[in-house]
């Protein structure tokens, strides 16, 4: 909890959007059996923003902790972006 404390804002949004950018892109990847990659992509996208939204549920209930919908919007533009990098790559 300290080091969150002590993390500046801007870098902590920063971190959700580079996070939830390689989430979603491992997600993608580990799907590669769906053939068609706009479902894949689809999914994988669906699965970081879910991901993202669970976890900023959990924070309500840590006493001191928040949850926040900009976070969730944060986690979906890095899913977004990391998808956009998968992509070039696969």
């Amino acid at each position: 909890m300290w080091l969150a404390a002590k993390t500046p804002t801007l870098v902590q949004k920063v971190l959700h959007v580079c996070f939830y950018g390689v989430l979603a892109l491992l997600f993608a990847w580990s799907l590669e059996s769906i053939e068609t990659r706009a479902y894949r992509f689809l999914i994988s996208l669906l699965m970081a923003v879910a991901f993202g939204a669970l976890m900023e549920w959990c924070q309500t209930k840590v006493p001191g902790r928040f949850g926040s919908a900009y976070d969730v919007a944060l986690d979906a533009v890095g899913a977004i972006l990391g998808l956009t990098v998968a992509v070039v790559l696969f």
